[in-house]
């Protein structure tokens, strides 16, 4: 009889390890977000599966990837009501992590191409990034766009305020809207006033309009000027 205590000990234990382990579980396989739209050559990527064929209605766990091939689309809608909309040739991971009941820190990785955002006012204790090789975006709810080029990221805000982070110099800018901030992989981060078209271009991206294009103007070490075209097609 004296040994009943400690066993009812261990069962309660057990109980609440397999409870605990099973929230856990849970957690990892929630939807984060669905795909809303695919067109063409739109496909997602569940590890440890392999690429498949990515449908209207498709449910994104935290982990999953997302790749566009030429001339596709994919929109992508998350449980807050925030939109990404992917544009053609690009790769992203979606991640989500819960830290409390109702609660829900998302983060768009994006690897190559671009897309448009229009991210919905975060709750208390929640974040939405977007991040690339060398770079944390954190957005509270803004509208605007996310490109990753050949060693930079470039952000363009169009309403909001996002704060850019170089990781591997550490440096940040805030970008207001009307601005475009750049992050470059040898850790220089910068802004500046976003121009009209890079303005008209950032909006269409994020909200589905018409223009195909975007258009940049980088800087490099010296000042010198060079305008950078990246054309997409829906």
């Amino acid at each position: 009889m004296k040994k009943l205590p400690s066993i009812c000990r261990y069962m309660m234990t057990a109980v609440i390890a397999v409870v605990f382990i099973g929230r856990i579980h849970a957690a990892e396989n929630a939807t984060v977000a669905l795909i809303a739209k695919a067109v063409q050559d739109v496909t997602k990527k569940t590890a440890p599966a392999d690429w498949t064929k990515a449908s209207k209605g498709d449910a994104l766990i935290s982990g999953d990837q997302i790749q566009t091939g030429l001339k596709s689309l994919a929109v992508v809608k998350f449980t807050d009501n925030s939109i990404v909309r992917v544009r053609e040739q690009s790769e992203l991971t979606i991640t989500g992590e819960s830290s409390r009941p109702r609660t829900l820190s998302k983060d768009v990785h994006l690897t190559k191409g671009a897309f448009g955002f229009d991210i919905k006012k975060q709750k208390q204790n929640e974040e939405f990034r977007f991040t690339s090789p060398t770079s944390v975006a954190s957005i509270r709810g803004t509208l605007g766009s996310n490109t990753r080029g050949d060693r930079f990221t470039a952000v363009v805000v169009v309403e909001g305020l996002i704060n850019l982070l170089n990781t591997v110099s550490k440096n940040e800018v805030d970008v207001p809207a009307g601005y475009i901030g750049f992050s470059n992989d040898d850790g220089s981060v910068s802004s500046r006033k976003a121009t009209d078209e890079e303005l008209a271009d950032a909006s269409n991206l994020a909200t589905g309009g018409s223009s195909n294009d975007i258009n940049l103007e980088l800087k490099d070490g010296r000042g010198n000027k060079k305008d950078l075209k990246i054309k997409f097609k829906k």
